[in-house]
């Protein structure tokens, strides 16, 4: 029997060593001044915390190892690290001082050793009578810098910049008049994806809106479009308005655009599965399923209400829409079944918010 007690004690403390079986959350924001951690598979509020800035517009990038969320916040001037164990702000920085205001409309991203953050400012003077416009920058903040942070480095950028992301290479993408590729060392920009430049005699420019930094999944930066195309390049007649994407693969650089859909509905934002990358998911008044491969719409079903954002698990079978409303919704990838509905406790709306999927084993 001692042996036996024995046996199970020492079992238990080896259970009680392994670590946590790895899981699914979300991280996101809500009105007034909450960032919440969520358990996705629970359903459940894992962490709430409340900030002491003005949160919106809510755009996050998180740190490579999941445990910085870095905010956008403050009306798109401030940048603030709220670490997820404790709710603590980690670092901050304050981009407007003296007569000169900052913003920076949706450019954030953190370098892939979790060493640096990346915004682009678009700076101007205020003048008594009258807003000096200047010349926009791409700024380099040390993530180490604290709570009063300053650009270890900062360069000349295009304007026009929205959302960014950064591979394994260390270059930066930016989504803009262009897609962007930016060295975050010297400052050397170039075109990755021609949107506004492109060589397609038969298509007018490309209408791209990007807010939302998801697509960590599939490991790649993906923006939508949608652009008219004429029967020919007199651009005399119309023949279609089309859905395509936009996509840089994060561990190879590979850059592709396409087309994959007539323009039948808004979508606001995509993803794609990431162990299928033909399967593409859109979201607002309705969530469609399309192959892009195919250009097939396989299904799309009417949503309760709008929604800006949408992410999808890792391991590809549920998808989160979440932003808008004090909801995110749950659906089934495959059938597009609605399974579930988390509320948040503030009742707060997500706005335009970012709805992360992080994975405690990655």
């Amino acid at each position: 029997m001692r042996n036996l007690i024995a046996a199970t004690a020492a079992l238990c403390v080896g259970l009680g060593a392994l670590p946590a079986l790895a899981k699914d959350l979300i991280v996101t924001v809500a009105k007034p001044d909450r960032l919440y951690v969520i358990d996705a598979a629970a359903r459940t509020v894992q962490t709430d915390c409340k900030l002491d800035f003005n949160l919106i517009p809510g755009v996050i990038a998180m740190s490579p190892d999941n445990a910085i969320a870095y905010v956008l916040a403050n009306r798109w001037e401030d940048v603030f690290g709220i670490e997820l164990a404790t709710c603590r702000t980690v670092f901050s920085a304050h981009q407007s001082e003296g007569d000169i205001r900052r913003k920076t409309i949706a450019s954030l991203a953190v370098s892939k050793d979790g060493t640096e953050v990346y915004t682009v400012r678009n700076p101007v003077r205020i003048l008594p009578d009258r807003y000096e416009v200047l010349e926009p920058e791409f700024a380099v903040y040390e993530a180490a810098a604290g709570l009063d942070a300053k650009p270890a480095r900062t360069f000349p950028a295009p304007r026009r910049m929205t959302v960014m992301a950064t591979d394994r290479s260390g270059m930066v993408y930016a989504g803009g008049h262009e897609v962007y590729a930016i060295d975050p060392k010297t400052g050397e920009v170039s075109i990755k994806i021609a949107n506004a430049s492109w060589d397609r005699p038969t298509y007018s420019g490309p209408d791209v809106l990007a807010f939302w930094p998801i697509g960590s999944q599939a490991d790649e930066f993906l923006l939508l479009y949608s652009a008219a195309v004429f029967t020919d390049a007199s651009q005399s007649e119309l023949a279609d308005f089309v859905w395509g994407y936009q996509t840089v693969d994060l561990t190879t650089g590979q850059a592709k655009i396409e087309d994959f859909a007539s323009f039948e509905v808004i979508m606001f934002s995509a993803v794609r599965d990431p162990n299928d990358k033909s399967k593409l998911y859109g979201v607002y008044t309705q969530l469609s399923k399309h192959n892009v491969d195919t250009k097939e719409l396989i299904k799309r079903v009417d949503l309760p209400h709008t929604y800006y954002c949408i992410n999808i698990s890792s391991d590809g079978r549920e998808l989160y829409v979440g932003g808008t409303n004090d909801d995110i919704g749950v659906y089934d990838s495959e059938t597009l079944e609605r399974i579930g509905e988390i509320l948040l406790p503030s009742g707060g709306d997500m706005a335009a918010g970012t709805m992360h999927v992080i994975n405690t084993g990655s």
